[in-house]
């Protein structure tokens, strides 16, 4: 038997060999881990190797977070060694490819998202009771979904007459399904119930029966993994990770239509691509950099191009889009990699350029009948309030236009005089003579976003594996 002494207190503790004190993660292996993960509704796995200085880096932050969360609440933090020859079947199983990852099971299914947020003992302690809030938060008023809207860019709003109505449990079952997929709000009033999935720009309501829990699921589902993702810069890891190319908009913020029409464009039109690209949009106030990159500012939004993690191509008229067999020759292009032998193998060539004439006359894509009609402003009243909102929206616009003027203006000197001499070392030919006007072709920086060597140990980086 050990003996523990605490001098201090004068006390002496009698404890088994068998058991370890104060050790508040617990290690797993290939022999316990299932059945580990399925007593808890919450664990998170860190699955480390000892050579890895960031898991060295991490591994007393991970010891405090496991402490704070406690054993009060249904969840447990716990590692697995994966350089450990008892370990070496799960390390399979979940495709471990760097160190340390850190992934999410709950009631023993693991999640499709990694944890990738802040490496302290609190935000990992935050991260793990927000797992374990209900999966529908209730709201007493439009501004409270906004907010959330803003926060995780798309929800599924239920409205309801009262807490006791049926379809209210019908909604909270959806939720309790697609929880780790979805976030979803419910607000008590009126006389009916319904649903939508609402983003800052659009809104796609769900006229099916809300007491067939089949048809709502598949709804739900194709709402909750939209085509058209929102890139930021806390997912940003996780969508370049999935390896496939951005077919990626730049858009204004105070001009959410270019973001409503992309959408729709996509998802009316471009299903068939979905595994094959990511149809994404990036605030072009955030993500300036590779505005900078294409020579472009955030005058020029909307900009939309494709970003193959070595290259991006710029689709030189954002309005071609509703131009649905040049958007698809676009987007073939990417996939076939006939930009990038052109890039490389540039030939002058006199046909005209499919993706850069002007396309200023287009109706707005619309959403099916039975997603807009509900949402279709139809009086004179609401029509004027829009027409306001939108005078508004563009006084805004214009004023922060203005503010960056004089900055647009520099990173556009600067990209003139970085492309000039560029051209003069490459000994390209200058504007006009002969040279084919395809869509333009620059370095990509979005490829930053993905796992990087200042955070994780990638294993196809070390010789030895």
């Amino acid at each position: 038997m050990h003996i523990v002494v605490a001098i201090a207190l004068g006390v002496i503790y009698f404890m088994p060999n068998s058991v370890q004190c104060n050790v508040a993660v617990t290690k797993l292996n290939d022999a316990n881990f299932e059945e580990f993960v399925h007593q808890y509704e919450v664990v998170m796995v860190n699955f480390y190797a000892d050579w890895c200085r960031f898991c060295q880096m991490l591994k007393p932050v991970y010891e405090q977070a496991a402490v704070l969360l406690g054993d009060s609440v249904n969840a447990r933090l716990v590692a697995v060694d994966c350089e450990a020859a008892d370990t070496q079947q799960q390390k399979a199983i979940h495709g471990i490819s760097k160190y340390p990852t850190l992934k999410i099971f709950r009631n023993g299914m693991v999640l499709r998202q990694e944890y990738r947020g802040q490496r302290s003992a609190v935000a990992i302690e935050k991260y793990i009771r927000e797992l374990l809030e209900p999966p529908v938060k209730e709201v007493t008023n439009d501004q409270e979904i906004v907010d959330m809207i803003k926060i995780h860019h798309k929800a599924v709003i239920g409205i309801f007459p009262e807490r006791s109505h049926p379809s209210f449990s019908n909604f909270q079952e959806l939720a309790n399904v697609l929880r780790d997929t979805c976030h979803f709000a419910a607000k008590f009033e009126g006389d009916a119930p319904h649903l939508s999935m609402r983003t800052l720009a659009d809104q796609h309501v769900y006229d099916g029966d809300i007491g067939n829990g089949d048809q709502l699921l598949r709804w739900a589902k194709e709402e909750c993994t939209p085509l058209v993702r929102e890139i930021t810069f806390t997912n940003g890891e996780e969508l370049t990770e999935e390896g496939l190319p951005f077919i990626i908009m730049f858009y204004d913020p105070n001009d959410l239509h270019s973001v409503q029409q992309f959408s729709r464009v996509a998802r009316n039109h471009f299903e068939e691509y979905r595994g094959r690209v990511n149809f994404i949009t990036a605030d072009g106030h955030k993500f300036t950099h590779p505005l900078q990159h294409l020579g472009k500012t955030k005058k020029d939004l909307p900009i939309l191009a494709a970003d193959t993690f070595r290259h991006m191509f710029l689709f030189k008229n954002f309005k071609r889009i509703h131009h649905l067999n040049v958007f698809k020759k676009f987007i073939d292009d990417v996939l076939s990699g006939a930009l990038h032998v052109q890039l490389h193998n540039p030939v002058a060539i006199s046909t005209p350029d499919p993706y850069a004439d002007e396309y200023n006359d287009y109706e707005d894509e619309q959403e099916p009948e039975d997603y807009l009609d509900l949402g279709r402003k139809e009086t004179i009243k609401e029509k004027l309030e829009d027409a306001k909102e939108m005078k508004m929206d563009s006084l805004k616009a214009a004023e922060t236009v203005q503010q960056a003027e004089t900055e647009s203006k520099r990173m556009a000197r600067e990209y003139e005089s970085r492309r000039r001499r560029a051209s003069e070392h490459a000994a390209e030919p200058e504007e006009g003579e002969g040279e084919d006007h395809r869509p333009v072709a620059v370095k990509s920086v979005m490829g930053r976003l993905r796992p990087s060597d200042n955070r994780y140990s990638i294993l196809k980086n070390r010789d030895e594996l």
